[in-house]
């Protein structure tokens, strides 16, 4: 008897924390695009040394968890931790922490959301060949950044959504001690991939 009251709570929990859905956890296709990335330093005989910057695409992999400590039958609000990388050069890797608002319509099956976070920013491009670097080289530049994100999931089963689109933008800031370059940086990225919910 004791047995079947257990295994009864037990799937009483289970079926009540996957209606919750109290953690999600997601991997993203995560396409970056940054502009305004300083790439060292050039040597011109009029002016001296100038400071050389580009702007690329970074496609790559992320991924990261949201823990909603707040989930209404129309809205959730949710603490998002994500992560982004793009190895070698050209790349970057971010890593972001954030509040996030989900809205859950009772009509229509999709799930808007949107969010505000702040973190971390690198960004790796080739070295034009100054900076006591050789020329292709690898030139590394870290931020504080920020982003504002927005996106569609569409739930494929009760605990499987497919993340349709996600859009962002934002700013990384070089911060003295922290960074090599000298001014800030854009940020834009468009992401998708699948969510499982907990």
């Amino acid at each position: 008897m004791r047995l079947k009251v257990l295994a009864a709570l037990l799937t009483i929990s289970f079926t009540v924390a996957a209606h919750a859905q109290i953690a999600s956890v997601y991997v993203t296709s995560s396409n970056l695009r940054f502009s305004n990335v300083q790439t060292g330093l050039n040597f011109t005989t009029a002016n001296g040394y100038q400071d050389q910057y580009t702007s690329f695409w970074a496609s790559g992999i992320g991924g990261g968890v949201t823990l909603n400590f707040l989930r209404l039958p129309l809205v959730s609000l949710g603490l998002d931790l994500r992560g982004s990388t793009r190895p070698g050069t050209t790349g970057a890797d971010t890593g972001f922490g954030g509040i996030k608002l989900g809205v859950h319509p009772p009509v229509i099956r999709i799930k808007p959301y949107i969010q505000a976070s702040g973190g971390y920013i690198a960004t790796r491009t080739v070295n034009i060949g100054a900076n006591s670097q050789p020329a292709g080289g690898t030139f590394n530049n870290q931020y504080a950044g920020w982003e504002i994100l927005g996106g569609v999931d569409y739930p494929l089963v009760h605990f499987i959504d497919f993340r349709v689109i996600e859009i962002g933008g934002g700013k990384g800031y070089t911060v003295i001690g922290f960074g090599s370059g000298d001014r800030d940086v854009s940020l834009f990225s468009i992401n998708t991939g699948l969510v499982l919910h907990f």
